[in-house]
């Protein structure tokens, strides 16, 4: 039942995605550049995905009330997912990533036009790829809030979610600001962690409850519940995005699995590793984490130290622990949520903590 219901909604999604980048597209066939840009743009964004972000929204408002404006969810719901791949653009750029979903990043695409098509003594393929990319993120984050301002709902509900969307979209960079801080830092905190990435991921997750029970004109009480619901679901789902970075299956993720190690990213794993490593495994971790040179077989040795400290079991409970945590706050909702769509939420919480990809 939940599966179809997610693959469902998941098709009318990505039809109204393509609908909205068509409509704003209108025009640029002008420009024949600006034409091939739009297509980069348009292929990025179905380069895979769960939209697990506006299916999150829709769910929620329909969870508030089931017979709520679908059409127009939908598509205030694609904000979401514009703001969600507009900052893995730009993430990209932060991380001088190669591959995303296992295609070559935006702004590598971009560099490689530059290559095929401009004279390296007039231009320099690498910075005009980074510059694309970073517009690239801009002009997504633009059809963002163009997505937001639909008609199917009061103009006071529709100012009131946007503001919830502009609240989440700080959040966000608020984390990547603190994350990118961390990078050059050894002793961080889990606590520090669980901030870091309460904006970084879950400020979105909760900014999709948020806005799908506004759309639905939920009571005060069913808002706050829903938020608690979407912040503690996209800490779970952090943690475990984390575990699969060092852990996954790279022909799944379509991302390698040893580029956190390499960076140094402050994750959870890291955090315990290195709390409660003994003075050899600690020595191995802080030459190996953040260095973009080391050989594979350092990178699996930090991969065995994060499980002999059970540091790996240790982020696999905790992220366990802030699921069950979202779970409760499904139950104190006043009025109660819809049975059928509290199910979906509950087991769009479980596909996102229970996952390998």
């Amino acid at each position: 039942m939940f599966l179809s219901y997610y693959a469902n909604l998941l098709k009318r999604v990505d039809a109204s995605l393509k609908e909205f980048i068509h409509k704003n597209a209108k025009g640029i066939d002008t420009n024949e550049f600006l034409q091939y840009y739009y297509d980069e743009i348009e292929k990025f964004l179905f380069s895979g995905g769960k939209r697990i972000r506006p299916i999150l929204m829709i769910t929620a408002g329909t969870a508030v009330k089931p017979d709520v404006n679908m059409e127009g969810i939908i598509k205030a719901s694609l904000s979401l997912e514009l703001l969600h791949n507009a900052s893995l653009i730009h993430d990209d750029i932060m991380d001088n990533a190669e591959t995303r979903r296992g295609e070559t990043v935006f702004h590598k695409v971009l560099g490689q036009y530059s290559k095929q098509h401009y004279n390296s003594t007039i231009q320099n393929h690498a910075d005009f790829g980074v510059a694309m990319g970073i517009l690239g993120g801009d002009f997504v984050y633009n059809m963002a809030y163009k997505a937001i301002h639909v008609n199917d709902f009061p103009s006071e509900s529709v100012l009131k979610a946007s503001l919830v969307f502009n609240e989440g979209f700080f959040k966000i960079v608020r984390g990547v600001i603190i994350e990118t801080d961390f990078m050059g830092k050894n002793n961080i905190s889990e606590n520090e962690y669980l901030e870091m990435i309460y904006g970084k991921t879950a400020a979105l997750f909760e900014t999709a409850t948020v806005m799908g029970a506004i759309l639905a004109n939920a009571t005060e009480s069913q808002i706050e519940n829903l938020r608690y619901f979407g912040k503690y679901v996209g800490i779970a789902f952090q943690i475990v995005d984390d575990i699969i970075g060092t852990f996954g299956n790279t022909k799944k993720t379509g991302k390698p699995t040893d580029s956190d190690i390499k960076e140094g990213k402050k994750t959870l794993l890291l955090i315990k590793a290195l709390e409660i490593a003994n003075e050899s495994e600690r020595e191995i971790l802080e030459r190996v984490a953040g260095n973009r040179n080391a050989s594979s077989e350092d990178v699996e040795s930090v991969r065995e130290i994060f499980e002999t400290t059970d540091a790996l079991k240790y982020s696999k409970e905790k992220a366990e622990e802030q699921y069950q945590l979202s779970l409760s706050y499904l139950e104190k909702a006043d009025p109660e949520l819809d049975i059928k769509f509290k199910t979906y939420l509950k087991d769009i919480a479980e596909k996102g903590v229970n996952r390998d990809t």
